[in-house]
């Protein structure tokens, strides 16, 4: 009679040993991912409240002024600014958009002359064809029904993600107008009593720091927004008021805002003549000189004081991390990164009371001596 023959324990083979490896190794690629999509959707999340904190300082310090002028309440003061302001974007868009909209139709229309002139031009230069050659064409751009439904439903998507991103901005900004004293008390909270002092006057620091960059800023959009409608005009390259709109925004990016503002502005005046597109180059970098020689010492340096490799990085940093958002705040979150290391680790923690933080004195004096009946502290 046959014994029946006992199995080991069963060994895997080398193609389950393989197997079992790409399976970790998918798992761990799959939760780094998801850990990155969360971190950076929170770090976006963040970089929005900062938006938010932004808007806030600004209603906050409009509504302050004509507290301190017109002798207004706390309340009524901010409910004129809301208004001023609502006014304010209605009537530039009631009459600069029609001017707008039409510049932007004779883009529309003149945008294929354009390229196909400037591809000419790129044509007559050494080694021209073979460039062309790896630049897709506007009609190889567009080819296909999928391209432009996958576009469309993209360009919808951000849309209404910014306009949702817009409406929480606004919204959280004009709560935190409101009461400031609120939100500053409930971060106090979270210190150790005895450090509540110190957060109370970095507070008040950061936000005479975040007022005074805003109005150096706006005071400079405005500006270079101007100058640079008035002398395309002059220069007489196309549709200068949408140029010089479009300029005036990007000043919000310094450093890099002005290089992209002048770029559309110089090739408009390439395809049209290249020593007009000479003059544009010099016009734009006279007004980069006057932005980094005159109006930044001018607005900011008494308040803010950013060195220029720090700030640049941060713009190239944020930018990666959160794209636009990040690139458009880089800045001010610059500047309140520079607040908190001067105040807290260098003067605080190292005790090197030598170093230099902008408005510091000025901001102290000004939130203890002159408060606002709302925003006077409660025991």
């Amino acid at each position: 009679m046959p014994v029946p023959i006992k199995s080991g324990p069963h060994t895997p083979g080398p193609s389950q040993h393989f197997i079992r490896k790409v399976l970790i190794v998918a798992f761990v690629f799959v939760v780094l991912f998801l850990l990155y999509t969360v971190i950076k959707m929170a770090f976006v999340t963040l970089l929005v409240f900062f938006a938010a904190v932004l808007f806030g300082v600004l209603l906050h310090g409009l509504s302050n002024f004509l507290h301190r002028h017109l002798r207004l309440p706390h309340k009524w003061a901010l409910a004129l600014v809301c208004l001023l302001l609502a006014g304010v974007i209605t009537g530039a868009f009631m009459y600069l958009g029609p001017s707008l909209s039409r510049q932007t139709e004779e883009l529309r229309e003149d945008l294929p002359t354009v390229l196909e002139k400037l591809r000419a031009q790129v044509a007559s230069l050494p080694y021209g064809d073979q460039l062309l050659k790896q630049i897709p064409t506007p009609e190889e751009l567009l080819k296909g029904e999928s391209f432009i439904m996958k576009n469309a439903f993209s360009l919808f998507s951000s849309t209404f993600g910014v306009l949702a991103n817009i409406l929480i901005i606004v919204v959280v900004g004009i709560y935190l107008a409101i009461s400031p004293q609120e939100t500053a008390s409930g971060l106090v909270r979270l210190v150790p009593k005895k450090h509540r002092p110190r957060a109370r006057e970095v507070i008040h620091v950061l936000r005479f720091t975040l007022w005074g960059w805003l109005k150096g800023t706006v005071l400079a959009m405005a500006i270079i927004g101007s100058l640079t409608t008035l002398g395309l005009y002059i220069i007489g390259v196309p549709i200068p008021l949408l140029l010089g709109v479009f300029a005036g925004l990007l000043e919000f990016i310094p450093n890099i805002g002005p290089f992209i503002a002048g770029f559309p502005a110089a090739v408009l005046a390439l395809v049209q003549d290249p020593s007009k597109a000479l003059t544009v180059v010099l016009f734009f970098i006279g007004l980069q000189s006057l932005e980094g020689y005159i109006l930044t010492p001018l607005v900011q340096k008494r308040i803010i004081d950013l060195p220029p490799v720090l700030t640049i990085m941060g713009q190239l940093v944020l930018g990666l991390l959160a794209g636009a958002w990040g690139l458009f705040l880089a800045v001010p979150l610059v500047a309140v990164i520079m607040v908190l290391v001067k105040m807290l680790y260098i003067e605080d923690y190292l005790g090197d009371y030598a170093v230099e933080v902008k408005g510091e004195e000025e901001a102290i004096a000004q939130e203890e001596n002159s408060p606002t009946p709302q925003e006077e502290e409660t025991p």
